[in-house]
């Protein structure tokens, strides 16, 4: 049985930003092979939107994060082969200015929002996780 991501209820914007953190998260694990579960859009209030936004994630992760992928058997899904992780040491990145400054509680809602997907906490991660929070802070109108 292979790792799933079951997206389902979630918005398009919602399943793209999980979707590449949990691909990013399971390739840095050395998973070789994992599932993305769309749902058919059976059941979509209007035109089904998750198929499209995991195809685009997908399509843009295709040779840095992910190999290959098809759909599951009854369309409700992708099967998705990732890149192997590189096993060459290399001189990490600089630090993302994001996570210099992030104040301490977004950083502490990044982690957790991450933990609450089983997602382990690296500094990529962070920096989109944070910068996710910061973007639907601005789009709401409480700013909250």
């Amino acid at each position: 049985m292979h790792p799933q991501l079951d997206l389902h209820g979630l918005t398009g914007g919602e399943a793209r930003v999980r979707a590449e953190l949990w691909l990013r998260d399971h390739a840095a694990r050395g998973e070789r092979t994992v599932v993305v579960v769309t749902g058919r859009g059976n059941r979509s209030h209007g035109l089904p939107v998750l198929r499209g936004e995991v195809e685009d994630v997908l399509a843009r992760l295709h040779g840095e994060v992910v190999t290959a992928w098809e759909h599951t058997d009854g369309g409700g899904g992708f099967r998705v082969t990732l890149r192997p992780a590189r096993t060459h040491v290399s001189r990490p990145p600089p630090p993302d200015p994001v996570l210099r400054e992030a104040a301490p509680e977004l950083r502490r809602r990044a982690e957790e929002a991450l933990d609450e997907l089983g997602i382990a906490p690296t500094p990529a991660l962070l920096a989109a996780e944070i910068r996710r929070i910061l973007a639907d802070d601005e789009r709401s109108p409480s700013g909250q």
